[in-house]
């Protein structure tokens, strides 16, 4: 089943709606994006796990993973400022950029595991909060702490985004009284407290403690969820993150200077409550941890309903969590699932359990969402247009920074990881949920087919590589079971090209109706997993297109070598139809002639395993056709659907002895080129006379038939020409599916025939 996100019902929104979404509370700079940023980023890490790190890592590592941390966070922020310059930013933040870039398959894979990790952050942050509080109050229990500051906070942001924001900002003013009683401490007073060492002090590798301090720098993606709630999502996206990221980093770096100039570092190590007992106003301290935490949590449950909300819109979940409730339009619902997740996590996690997570989930959304900017920059489409340019080989040394961090830091956990994010993806790409808007796949592709065709054009073809490149002639384009197709499709089975090729005289179809029904072949083609591409044209004449086709089309290196068309009995076209098999050889692409009006003819598209024989019938004439007869027929055995049948090869000669020499040559071929076939030799006394009526005896019960087919000769006429063609199987109803080939090509076949052999060999 596929269907269509992005569109509206109606052509016209009614007044009541456009009212509404004008009348609708807007943020600014400040308001929406610097403080829920940096309060973000002053979250559990700066007050209760910094300490540790310092003394774990010592100094010069401490400063070292908080660069690299911003680094990585700072290149995303100007990667995202890029992109919300460049488009209208909605609902979502990230996967909203990352799915309008490279498709909904893409962002969704990335916006599911993102919104799982804005949910477990506010369970991160409250268990940070609850670690605190406890401290003060251990007669209570840290999970009926956790339940309880999440049942408030929750009550906060369900009632009304605006006021929960306005809460934030009250935190604001504390967290900077709390640093200003941090920097005016007194080491001296750590004598004066006794503390609990944390559960597990030991020190840690670099990449361990590396995952335990990046959640710190991981608020811009919450808030740029909060971007359809904007009033110039462009100009504050960018400028309330980097600003937020920049005031960030000098904190830290210089709390870190502090803590270890002041404070031993066995004491940073073992105390988790080290800055609260070194602060000059402990209660400052104290209400700076539980304001960090508990709007870094805040943070979580604004930001992760919107993400999710915006999943809902685009039809990847289901669409109650986009409905929206009170005069904010907050999405409640939405809000429901993350407080139910944060409330797992609060019941069942702790801050170096929960950290390392969040960690990888950030670090694969980061790369997708830098890849994302990155390739934007390279392709250089006339639609990317930034207001905020940023050179593509930033956004992708932010890309290859993350992937390196993801696998250092834990690679079996890493592939994990992408290993989900790839399940979502092809969860997804198996609904073919189509879009309203579009991306920037088409240009990827555009941008590498281009770079790789002309390289394919400097180079010079190898025989080992060679590939069947058909071009199809199908007189029933409208019919998914063509027999000239399927038999195609079985030969190639999407490792050489495949293009279908059809032609109307204006009187049979207009250009519209053409259009139309190329659109319909390529959705059945899509839905029976058929490569292909299609080509429908307009033509005076069937053999007319035909010749323009042979002559020109292609582009470069990709050029069809194969021509594949079923034969004719008409004697008014006959001429003409040679002249198409004439062209094609001179232009030294091989033909293959099917007799596709045979009734038992069928390569349906998914069929069970076929039974019966591939015999190839001795060319006595062209060994050229026999080594490509061979190649044909060992690449159809590769089709699932064929595995299990045989080749044989069958030769037929006037005398015994002339037999028993082409017996002995066959057994050379099959031992030189270590041909896995049977052979068969027989006896008439006039082989060239007899043929035909041998082939439709020997072979009727056979499931393919190759037959080797002689081009016109030299100064040879086409109606002489056509009497030999005449002759042969083409059209004939009585006999078993037949494919006449002419070689036609210089490459050296036998080559390509030991590659095919070395890869049946492999794969059976």
């Amino acid at each position: 089943m596929s269907y269509t996100v992005g569109q509206t019902t109606s052509f016209q929104t009614s007044l009541a709606d456009q009212v509404t979404i004008e009348q609708r509370p807007k943020f600014g700079t400040f308001f929406g994006i610097y403080v829920p940023s940096i309060l973000m980023m002053f979250g559990v890490i700066i007050f209760l796990r910094l300490g540790w790190i310092v003394g774990s890592a010592g100094l010069y590592s401490t400063l070292f993973i908080i660069t690299l941390a911003s680094v990585i966070t700072l290149i995303t922020i100007l990667s995202m400022s890029a992109a919300a310059t460049n488009i209208k930013v909605g609902k979502g933040g990230a996967y909203y950029i990352i799915s309008r870039a490279l498709g909904l398959e893409v962002g969704s894979s990335i916006g599911i595991p993102l919104f799982l990790k804005q949910s477990i952050s506010v369970s991160f942050c409250i268990v940070g909060f609850t670690e605190s509080f406890q401290s003060l109050f251990p007669q209570f229990s840290a999970v009926a702490i956790g339940i309880a500051t999440l049942c408030v906070l929750t009550l906060l942001a369900y009632v009304s985004t605006n006021f929960a924001l306005k809460i934030q900002l009250v935190i604001f003013v504390i967290i900077i009284a709390s640093l200003y009683s941090l920097f005016t401490g007194n080491p001296a007073n750590l004598d004066l407290y006794s503390y609990t060492p944390l559960n597990d002090s030991s020190p840690s590798s670099f990449w361990a403690i590396f995952a335990i301090f990046f959640p710190a720098l991981t608020g811009i993606e919450s808030s740029a969820s909060l971007s359809g709630d904007l009033k110039d999502p462009s100009r504050s996206l960018p400028l309330g993150t980097i600003t937020a990221v920049l005031t960030a980093y000098v904190i830290y770096i210089g709390i870190s200077l502090f803590l270890f100039e002041m404070v031993p570092l066995d004491r940073l190590v073992m105390d988790p409550l080290v800055i609260q007992h070194v602060a000059k106003f402990e209660s400052l301290i104290i209400l700076g941890i539980w304001g960090a935490t508990l709007s870094s949590a805040i943070g979580g449950l604004l930001g992760a309903p919107r993400t999710l909300q915006a999943l809902a819109e685009d039809g990847i979940v289901p669409r109650i969590f986009a409905r929206e409730y009170g005069p904010y339009c907050e999405p409640r619902i939405a809000t429901a699932l993350t407080v139910a997740i944060a409330l797992i996590g609060i019941c069942f996690g702790s801050i170096n359990v929960i950290a390392p997570l969040l960690t990888m989930i950030c670090l694969i959304c980061y790369a997708v969402l830098n890849l994302a900017t990155g390739l934007e920059d390279l392709m250089s489409n006339p639609s990317w247009r930034p207001t905020f340019p940023l050179p593509w080989i930033i956004s992708l040394t932010g890309t290859l920074l993350c992937v390196i961090a993801m696998l250092m830091i834990n690679s079996g956990a890493a592939i994990l990881a992408l290993g989900l994010v790839f399940v979502i993806y092809l969860a997804l790409k198996r609904q073919r949920i189509n879009t309203a808007w579009d991306d920037i796949r088409y240009g990827i592709f555009m941008f590498f087919s281009r770079a790789v065709i002309y390289r394919l054009a400097n180079e010079m073809p190898s025989s080992r590589s060679w590939r069947p490149n058909f071009l199809v002639f199908t007189g029933k384009p409208s019919l998914v079971s063509d027999q000239l197709l399927s038999f195609s499709n079985a030969i190639a089975h999407s490792k050489g090209f495949l293009t279908m090729a059809s032609f109307f005289s204006p009187e049979q179809a207009s250009q519209a109706q053409i259009t139309q029904l190329d659109q319909r072949i390529k959705t059945l083609l899509k839905h029976h997993d058929i490569q292909a591409l299609v080509t429908l044209h307009q033509a005076k004449s069937v053999s007319s297109g035909m010749k323009q086709m042979i002559a020109h089309y292609g582009i470069g290196p990709l050029t069809p070598n194969t021509i594949v068309c079923g034969g004719t009995s008409q004697e008014e076209t006959l001429i003409s139809y040679l002249e198409v098999i004439k062209l094609a050889h001179k232009r030294g692409k091989n033909v293959v002639i099917l007799n596709d009006e045979q009734k038992s003819f069928e390569f349906p598209f998914k069929k069970p395993i076929i039974k019966g024989d591939i015999h190839i019938w001795w060319d006595d004439n062209s060994q050229r056709n026999c080594e490509l007869m061979m190649v044909f027929a060992y690449m159809l055995r590769k089709n699932p659907s064929w595995k299990k049948t045989r080749i044989c090869l069958v030769s037929l000669v006037s005398d015994e002895q002339i037999r028993q020499q082409r017996m002995q040559e066959f057994q050379e071929l099959i031992k030189k080129n270590r041909l896995n076939i049977e052979t068969t030799v027989l006896v008439a006394s006039n082989p060239e006379q007899e043929k035909i009526q041998v082939m439709r005896f020997f072979s009727t019960q056979a499931a393919m038939v190759f037959m080797g087919m002689r081009a016109p000769a030299e100064g040879e006429t086409l109606e002489e020409y056509g009497v030999y063609f005449q002759a042969l199987p083409q059209k004939a109803t009585d006999f078993p599916p037949v494919a006449l080939v002419l070689s036609a090509e210089q490459t050296n076949l036998e080559e390509v025939l030991k590659l095919q052999l070395e890869v049946l060999e492999g794969e059976l």
